[in-house]
């Protein structure tokens, strides 16, 4: 059922927890902040508070995540909600466009694979979704996937295990999901899209190695070779030499099974196949030749840095999820000297794979036209 764990993840903050408020109010009453997201493999319920109180913040979490008190009247108001979102995104000047087009991306480069699903579901289904199934997705889950507690920050963890519950010490570090049989390769290149008239995003990209897949690495570097920043030859390229597309940037994006590679570029419809053409002769001059030494060792600094601020902004969410996902704890040290393994050989071999399954999706950018 698409987009049933978008609207588990909603009811987890939104509906009563046993004895009082929901855990939003709770976590906003302790003086914290919170939020739940829902990735194509994970759903991470993640809260920041003072360190005296996040064993407490903790316990609520785990109840809420394995014993959330869902009703008829809950699921009806947070799916009223969810078949607004796309509406109310259209209409805010600050919200990214860019969802709707990696959601048209993904099922474009992963046809037929659960990773092709928009996460969200879309709103019309997301409506239709009854609470009997729903209680079902979510006691399936919970029976099937594992469970992660990750906490960043002065806090014992004694003090953590004691406010576990028995049903979550039982699933934490649990089963992990069987790898997909068909993860997509090889499949022909379509022509790219036809443009429109007027402002535009595009994205495009390929396939990549999945999240236990060493060679990951040198794609996570690609994605810094040909970014936005002014040391990269595409921002010589896209912005200083053509003004071809102003705003642009690359990553890379890896799941158990699979991974996929992006880029993102706002320009103009008519500008739109010299940007693709741009990338693609990049891509190829990289594959020939690999990154100059300097672009190489730009690009690790960058990922470092990039290491940094995750494990600085969001080190507790991101070390739940991956390992629900890859059974591994996330370590930047790790990751840091990984990157600083990966040759220019090695970028050149990510580059070669992008060109051979380089996808291109185009979406009209219509609040650019209004302004």
């Amino acid at each position: 059922m698409s987009g049933a764990a978008h609207l588990l993840g909603r009811l987890i903050m939104s509906v009563p927890l046993e004895g009082g408020p929901s855990l939003g109010e709770r976590v906003e009453q302790f003086g914290g902040t919170w939020g739940a997201v829902t990735g194509a493999e994970s759903l991470t319920v993640h809260a920041r508070v003072p360190a005296d109180d996040a064993p407490v913040v903790a316990g609520w979490m785990l109840d809420a995540l394995t014993r959330p008190a869902l009703s008829d009247a809950a699921l009806g108001r947070e799916q009223r909600n969810v078949t607004r979102e796309p509406a109310a995104a259209e209409a805010d000047p600050a919200a990214p466009l860019a969802d709707a087009l990696q959601a048209a991306f993904l099922a474009a480069v992963f046809p037929g694979h659960p990773l092709g699903a928009a996460v969200d579901g879309t709103p019309g289904g997301a409506g239709r979704i009854a609470l009997g199934p729903l209680l079902q997705v979510h006691q399936r889950a919970l029976a099937t996937v594992p469970l992660a507690l990750a906490c960043d920050g002065n806090v014992r963890e004694a003090a953590l295990r004691s406010r576990m519950s028995p049903l979550a010490m039982a699933r934490a570090g649990g089963v992990r999901p069987r790898r997909s049989p068909h993860a997509p390769a090889g499949r022909p290149v379509p022509p790219d899209p036809a443009w429109l008239d007027g402002p535009c995003q595009l994205l495009a990209g390929a396939p990549a190695p999945t999240a236990t897949d060493p060679r990951r690495d040198a794609f996570v570097l690609l994605g810094h070779v040909l970014g936005a920043g002014p040391a990269s030859q595409m921002h010589r390229r896209l912005r200083a030499e053509h003004g071809l597309a102003p705003v642009f940037r690359a990553w890379a994006r890896a799941y158990s099974d699979a991974g996929v590679w992006c880029f993102l570029a706002g320009t103009d419809g008519a500008d739109g196949p010299a940007v693709v053409r741009t990338l693609r002769a990049e891509l190829a001059r990289l594959a020939q030749h690999g990154p100059a030494p300097a672009d190489l060792d730009a690009a690790v600094r960058q990922a470092r840095t990039e290491l940094l601020r995750t494990a600085e902004n969001g080190y507790a969410a991101v070390v739940a999820s991956h390992h629900c996902v890859t059974g591994a704890v996330w370590s930047p040290e790790a990751e840091r000297a990984r990157l600083a393994r990966v040759t220019a050989a090695d970028v050149a071999g990510a580059a070669a794979a992008v060109a051979e399954g380089l996808r291109v999706v185009v979406r009209p950018d219509g609040r650019a036209r209004d302004e």
